[in-house]
């Protein structure tokens, strides 16, 4: 299955993080770590346009939040990355968790 943010097959024995909509390469978490620390729009080796979803915004397609909430109940806007071809949304929690998810893969092999 193509990945959801650059729009490319997997190469033989690459891993992908599974999402509700599609996958996403491990290429383009951390292309979108990058992103969302900086806020930088990137090009995906596939040639589609990721930028940083600003506040209000598309949900993240993985865990459906905009914000999020402090030890203390206070919100705050939660980072996005957005590809504007596919429409997929991913944020900063969900790329952090897909790269541990990743790694942890990696190890195993």
């Amino acid at each position: 299955m193509r990945c959801r943010f650059c729009d490319t097959p997997p190469a033989a024995g690459e891993r992908r993080v599974p999402g509700p909509s599609g996958p996403i390469c491990a290429r383009c978490v951390e292309t979108g770590l990058g992103l969302v620390r900086d806020g930088s729009p990137r090009t995906s080796r596939g040639g589609t346009e990721l930028d940083r979803v600003r506040a209000g915004g598309a949900p993240c397609e993985f865990c459906d939040r905009t914000d999020r909430r402090t030890f203390l109940g206070f919100t705050r806007g939660l980072p996005r990355m957005r590809c504007a071809q596919t429409g997929a949304v991913i944020c900063h929690d969900c790329l952090d968790h897909s790269g541990n998810l990743l790694n942890q893969a990696l190890r195993h092999v």
